[in-house]
């Protein structure tokens, strides 16, 4: 069954691309990863090459926890 209001692909930065699986869908972590670079996006945190551990380790974390971090960054880019 098609979804009605199906999510739009996140744009996959150039810092995450060259550990990404392109081949078909993400796994989950790697998922979790792009949410986790856009929320930092448009929060106005500039993610930087040594940030990508840190990053890598959030997103292996599970989904609750993932959506809960993304909730704190789109709280934190609200007050800019």
């Amino acid at each position: 069954m098609p979804l009605e209001h199906p999510t739009p692909p996140l744009p996959i930065s150039a810092l995450l691309r060259p550990q990404m699986h392109m081949d078909g869908d993400l796994p989950a972590t790697q998922a979790h990863q792009v949410m986790l670079h856009c929320a930092l996006d448009s929060a106005c945190i500039t993610v930087r090459t040594p940030d990508l551990h840190a990053l890598a380790r959030i997103s292996e974390l599970d989904y609750p926890t993932v959506a809960a971090v993304i909730r704190w960054l789109r709280i934190l880019g609200d007050g800019r």
